[in-house]
């Protein structure tokens, strides 16, 4: 895997852009998440709204290793530190590879189990992640999600599977990755005040804190 790049180098003239537009734009930017008039949430957005100031892409396949480890490390925690306080959107891509025999399924229970509302699919999302050594070796995912939902929302999950839109939606998540030139998961696109920087691998989460915590305090 390729090394990291270091986000916003601090000779990087997006660095100075990205830290001289949030300055000036922080007030509004991270006004209480009830003063500001709220955008419509995408179905994809694990957590926060378009309306945060930062936004965190993540093209990721459900039977990467590295993509469990991101997920579990770095996802989960900046869900918590940062997005349960709409300072930051994160946005979560299917983009499951052709070496892995049984990502592409695992990306249909995800789509599936997002019908039910975030805080199902984030319960279903966890247990794919963490019982990934399980099903990965035989594909058994239904398994993996015995008791995470209610025998009800399984059964939805379940009738959804069937639906094209979510073999639809999976091409269309992979052709964005493609045009955006996405490589390898997990690949992860941050976005400040329309700036971009590209990030290949599962970079830990305390380079991100402490990028985080650099324009939004």
């Amino acid at each position: 895997m390729q090394k990291n790049p270091q986000l916003f180098p601090a000779k990087s003239p997006f660095r100075k852009l990205a830290f001289r537009a949030v300055l000036l734009a922080l007030p509004a930017l991270l006004a209480p998440a009830s003063l500001r008039p709220q955008s419509a949430q995408p179905a994809n957005c694990l957590g926060g709204s378009l309306d945060a100031p930062v936004r965190m892409e993540v093209f990721s396949d459900f039977q990467c290793p590295a993509c469990r480890t991101f997920y579990m490390d770095t996802v989960t925690q900046v869900l918590k530190q940062y997005a349960s306080d709409d300072k930051i959107c994160v946005i979560y891509h299917e983009f499951p590879l052709a070496m892995h025999p049984y990502g592409r399924e695992a990306a249909r229970y995800s789509l599936a189990a997002q019908r039910l509302g975030r805080k199902k699919w984030l319960a279903v999302l966890d247990a794919l992640y963490i019982k990934q050594p399980q099903w990965s070796l035989d594909g058994k995912i239904d398994a993996a999600l015995m008791g995470v939902v209610s025998a009800e929302d399984f059964a939805r999950i379940k009738r959804t599977l069937q639906e094209p839109s979510i073999e639809e939606t999976i091409a269309r998540d992979i052709a964005l990755g493609q045009k955006r030139e996405v490589k390898s998961t997990p690949t992860t696109f941050v976005t400040v005040l329309n700036k971009q920087q590209k990030v290949e691998g599962p970079l830990e989460y305390q380079v991100w804190k402490r990028f985080f915590d650099g324009i939004i305090k």
